[in-house]
């Protein structure tokens, strides 16, 4: 079984040492497009409350075709997703940043072009608008549906 079958079979959990292929491999997932977001937030355990997002992005590792990539953050702590008439939330034009270092994972889905760090996500201001926060993440690569 290849990378990429097991990929689409079971999630992968991302490692902090993997985190900058990862990016270069989806191309930092800029331009990438949100087409779900799966909240499932149980009172107890905190431990298992998760979000799932759905991300349309290319993949440099074959050819830079499309792929539903699917990240599934766990042990979430904190999170916020907007939405807006007048600009589009849902188009990742600055790609996403990832951090999972110090036992925690931040997945920021509105970085903006400036120099970026995890300990800004959360912060008033213009960017990191959309983001997670949880223990760890994960992700499955699948070849759609693209919607």
């Amino acid at each position: 079984m290849t990378l990429n079958e097991k990929e689409s079979l079971v999630f992968v959990r991302l490692a902090q040492e993997d985190v900058p292929s990862f990016l270069e491999r989806f191309i930092g997932f800029e331009d990438g497009v949100i087409t779900g977001v799966d909240l499932h937030l149980p009172r107890v355990p905190a431990s298992d409350r998760t979000v799932t997002v759905d991300i349309q992005a290319m993949d440099a590792k074959v050819g830079n075709e499309w792929r539903l990539v699917r990240l599934l953050v766990k042990g979430v702590e904190e999170y916020q997703f907007v939405s807006s008439r007048k600009y589009s939330y849902s188009v990742l034009s600055d790609g996403l940043k990832l951090d999972c270092s110090s036992g925690r994972c931040v997945v920021d889905l509105d970085p903006g072009p400036d120099e970026w760090s995890p300990e800004n996500v959360s912060h008033p201001g213009e960017y990191s608008r959309q983001y997670l926060v949880g223990l760890h993440c994960e992700y499955q690569v699948l070849d759609g549906p693209f919607i």
